[in-house]
C-alpha cells in the first residue's frame, strides 16, 4: 500500500454521516431533468438523467448542463455531498487558506474533508484549489473513500500510466474493479489520470458509483467497455416467505394479514424486522434478507467497538470516550462525537473486523457510517451480544452497554419500547434520518428484559417514509406487534408518550422551533434532537 493511499485511508476514517445517519440531499425527481444541450442519443445522456433524478445535479440556470465543461474542485465537493446523500450544515472552519468561509461551496468542502473524501490539493493540507479542474486520478481519489470501495487485490497495475508508485494507484484500481471507471484506452491500457474530467464524464462516474452502491446495473459509456453484467441468481422455490419463523413450535408472528395491513397503511415504505427470543430459541423474520441503510442504528456497533477495545486493553472508558458515547447514544449526535468514535474503532475497515468478531456476515460499511447497508438479522445478532451476552464482550462490558442504551432521551425512546407492559425493561438505539432516493429512514434495535429475567432482541428497519413522524409510526406498529406477541399484560405509559413534539415548517431554525414549543433554549432543543446544525426537512422536534 502506498504512503499516499495510507494517508487517505486515515482521512477516510473521519466519517461523519449518518448518521442518525446522515443524509438529505435534494429529493429525487421522477423522470430526471431535461437539459437543452443533452441530446437523447448522447452516450452520457442516461448518466446525466440518472444523477439529475437523484438531485445530484440541477444544471445551470439557463436550462443547460454543460457536458463539455470541466468540473472544478469546488463543484466536485457539492456533487460528492449530494451523491453520498449528506446534508451540509454550519459554516466552514477555515481549514483551507483558499476557501473563504463565505464561499457558496465552503460547507461542502468542509463536509467532504471531514468525511475523508479529500485532504486538499497540497501535501500539507492547507489548500483545496477550488477553481482547479478535477483530473481523472483525483476523481478516483474522491470516489474510493466516498463509496467505501475496497482495496483491489491486484498483483500488477492494470493501467500502464498508473503504476504501483502512483499516489492514486489504489483508488484507480478500486474504481476499475467496481466498473466505475474502466479507462480511456486499451492499447496499451491507460487511465489518463492527468486528463480533466468534464461534466459529462462526471455524470458517468457518479452514476456508476451510485448504481454500484445500490447494486443495480449501470449503462456503459463508449469510452469504457465494462464486462457484461452477471446474470441474477435464480430464485429458489425454498425462499422464505415475507414472514418467517424458525424453531420447533414457534408461532408465526408475521402472518400475511399483518404484512398486508402494514403495507396498506404505509404505501411505498419498505420494512424488515428480526426477533431472537432467548427464552424459547425462536427466531422471527419479517421480509428477511432485505438490506436497508441503517442510519443511527449502526451506532450500537460503534458502541460495541469502543467497549471491546477498552476491554482488550484492560482499561476503563476514558472521560472523553464517555462524553462522546453520551451524545452518540442518548441524543444521537453525529458530528463530532460519533465521527471521533468511528475513527477510534477503525472506520469501515474496523467495523468489518468487528463483524468478524460478532459473527455478522451481511453488512456493507462505508465512510458515511449512517449509509451502512445491513439486514435486520445482522443488527439483531449484534445487539443481542451487546446487551445479553454470548459474544466477545465481558459481563462488565455488557452491563455498561445496557446502562448506555437504557438511558436514551425520552424523545428517542420509541421503537423497542412500544406496547411494553409494566415490569419489562428495554435498552435500545434508534435511527432517524432522510437520504436521497429513500426518504426518511427510521429504525430501532435493542433488547427487552421480562420480569423473570428472560430476554429477547429485536431490530426493525424502514425507509421510504415521507417524514420522521410517519416513519416512527411504522416502526412502532411493528415493534408493538412483536411485544404484544412476546409479553403479557396491558401496555404501560412511557416517558416517550409524554413528550411534546412539533414538525416545524421547512427551513425553520432552532430558535423558531423553540418558540413553537414554548420556553426552551434553542441550544438545549438542538442538543435533545440530534444536534444537527439545522432542522432537517420533515424532522419532528421534541421537548421531553
Amino acid at each position: 500500500m502506498s504512503d499516499a493511499w495510507a494517508r487517505r485511508i486515515v482521512a477516510l476514517l473521519l466519517a461523519v454521516a449518518l448518521l442518525a445517519g446522515i443524509q438529505g440531499a435534494a429529493a429525487a425527481q421522477p423522470g430526471g431533468v431535461q437539459f437543452s444541450d443533452v441530446d437523447d442519443d448522447a452516450w452520457y445522456a442516461p448518466h446525466v438523467a440518472h444523477i439529475a433524478s437523484l438531485g445530484i445535479t440541477t444544471g445551470y440556470p439557463d436550462g443547460t448542463f454543460g457536458p463539455d465543461q470541466p468540473v472544478t474542485r469546488a463543484h466536485m465537493a457539492v456533487f460528492m455531498v449530494r451523491a453520498v446523500g449528506l446534508e451540509v450544515g454550519g459554516n466552514s472552519v477555515g481549514r483551507f487558506a483558499d476557501v473563504p468561509a463565505s464561499a457558496w461551496y465552503a460547507p461542502h468542502v468542509e463536509l467532504v474533508t471531514e468525511l475523508g473524501i479529500t485532504i486538499g490539493c497540497t501535501s500539507d493540507g492547507t489548500r483545496y484549489c477550488p477553481e482547479s479542474p478535477v483530473t481523472r486520478a483525483q476523481m478516483a481519489l474522491y470516489l474510493a473513500p466516498a463509496f467505501g470501495l475496497p482495496r483491489a487485490p491486484v498483483d500488477e497495475p492494470t493501467f500502464d500510466d498508473v503504476g504501483a508508485d502512483h499516489p492514486a494507484y489504489q483508488a484507480v484500481e478500486a474504481v476499475h474493479a467496481a466498473n466505475i471507471g474502466v479507462g480511456c484506452g486499451t492499447d496499451p491500457p491507460r487511465f489518463c489520470g492527468t486528463q480533466p474530467v468534464t461534466r459529462a464524464h462526471m455524470a458517468a462516474f457518479l452514476s456508476r458509483a451510485v448504481r454500484h452502491r445500490d447494486r443495480s446495473p449501470s449503462p456503459p459509456a463508449p469510452e469504457d467497455t465494462p464486462p457484461a453484467p452477471a446474470e441474477a441468481p435464480p430464485v429458489s422455490d425454498e425462499s422464505p416467505p415475507t414472514g418467517a419463523a424458525s424453531g420447533a413450535g414457534c408461532l408465526q408472528m408475521f402472518d400475511a394479514a399483518f404484512v398486508d395491513q402494514i403495507a396498506s397503511a404505509h404505501p411505498g415504505a419498505r420494512f424488515t424486522a428480526a426477533v431472537h427470543d432467548h427464552r424459547t430459541g425462536c427466531e422471527h423474520h419479517l421480509n428477511p434478507g432485505l438490506e436497508l441503510t441503517t442510519a443511527s442504528v449502526i451506532k450500537a456497533q460503534v458502541l460495541a467497538g469502543v467497549l471491546l477495545a477498552a476491554q482488550d486493553q484492560g482499561r476503563a472508558l476514558s472521560a472523553p470516550e464517555a462524553a462522546d458515547i453520551e451524545l452518540m447514544m442518548h441524543y444521537s449526535h453525529n458530528r463530532p462525537p460519533t465521527s471521533r468514535l468511528y475513527v477510534q474503532v477503525g472506520g469501515a475497515a474496523g467495523m468489518e473486523r468487528l463483524d468478524a468478531r460478532f459473527g455478522v456476515a451481511g453488512t456493507s460499511h462505508t465512510a458515511a457510517y449512517g449509509a451502512t447497508r445491513s439486514t435486520a438479522e445482522d443488527r439483531t445478532r449484534l445487539v443481542e451480544q451487546l446487551l445479553i451476552g454470548g459474544g466477545p464482550l465481558s459481563e462488565a462490558s455488557v452491563r455498561a452497554a445496557w446502562e448506555w442504551m437504557s438511558g436514551v432521551s425520552a424523545a428517542q425512546s420509541w421503537g423497542v419500547t412500544a406496547g411494553l407492559p409494566p415490569g419489562y425493561g428495554a435498552a435500545l438505539k434508534n435511527g432517524f434520518y432522510p437520504t436521497t432516493g429513500a426518504g426518511w429512514r427510521l429504525g430501532t434495535t435493542g433488547v427487552v428484559r421480562d420480569p423473570q429475567g428472560g430476554a429477547y432482541a429485536m431490530t426493525v428497519m424502514t425507509d421510504n417514509n415521507g417524514d420522521e413522524a410517519s416513519g416512527i409510526a411504522l416502526v412502532e406498529k411493528i415493534a408493538r406487534h412483536i411485544n404484544a406477541a412476546l409479553t403479557t399484560g396491558l401496555p404501560a405509559e412511557r416517558a416517550h408518550d409524554l413528550v411534546n413534539c412539533v414538525e416545524p415548517p421547512k427551513g425553520s431554525s432552532w430558535s423558531s422551533a423553540a418558540k413553537l414549543l414554548g420556553d426552551i433554549h434553542p441550544a438545549r432543543l438542538r442538543r435533545l434532537n440530534g444536534g444537527e446544525a439545522s432542522i432537517l426537512a420533515g424532522q419532528r422536534v421534541c421537548e421531553p
